[in-house]
């Protein structure tokens, strides 16, 4: 499951070290070469979808690449994903979640109910619970065909399932029959449509 403690300060320490150079070395190379590396960026845009959107430009994220916040949430991501506890076939965590009514519930609740680039939606950091709940608003408003649930301050589902900054999992009676890599580059929504396809055929 984790990592012992020792064991995962010194991960902790490499994968510092890693992000470091990956921003340095992009920020320079962003600078120098601006079109290759642009052009390189698309390309990993297009295998994942995210160049198909008519309202998202590129203009709107590229820019922010090699950012200081990029800097800082891509650390925050690769720290978190070492921490991952779920394995394809084990039992799924049972993670505290909140109703955006601000029913308190667990992940296999909402299981069995059914099945930060320019130019985007600009939410900080949640405080709080109420900041959290407001966010999650923002995504009712375009009317989603499942239901929503926002993890607790303490972000334990973001945790356990090692979820940012998205990541796409399939559960059935409690447990992992699909773990998709992580996102945005590496998750696949075909192979969680095959997994459904096949379940429900």
């Amino acid at each position: 499951m984790g990592l012992p403690q020792s064991g995962l300060w010194v991960k902790k320490l490499w994968v510092l070290l890693e992000v470091a150079v990956h921003v340095v070395v992009g920020k320079v190379l962003l600078i120098l070469f601006p079109d290759r590396v642009k052009r390189n960026i698309l390309a990993m845009g297009e295998k994942t979808g995210m160049t198909r959107n008519p309202h998202f430009s590129h203009d709107n994220w590229i820019p922010t690449f090699f950012s200081t916040q990029y800097f800082w949430f891509v650390l925050k991501v690769r720290w978190q994903r070492l921490e991952d506890t779920t394995e394809l076939g084990g039992l799924a965590p049972n993670c505290p979640v909140v109703r955006l009514s601000g029913q308190r519930c667990n992940i296999w609740d909402f299981m069995q109910d059914g099945w930060a680039f320019k130019n985007n939606m600009d939410i900080r950091n949640h405080r709080n619970l109420q900041d959290r709940l407001q966010a999650a608003h923002l995504l009712l408003a375009r009317s989603p065909q499942c239901p929503v649930v926002v993890d607790t301050m303490q972000n334990q589902s973001s945790q356990l399932y090692a979820a940012l900054p998205e990541r796409l999992y399939v559960i059935q009676e409690g447990r992992i029959l699909y773990k998709g890599k992580s996102g945005p580059w590496n998750y696949n929504p075909e192979e969680v449509r095959a997994v459904l396809e096949k379940l429900y055929s």
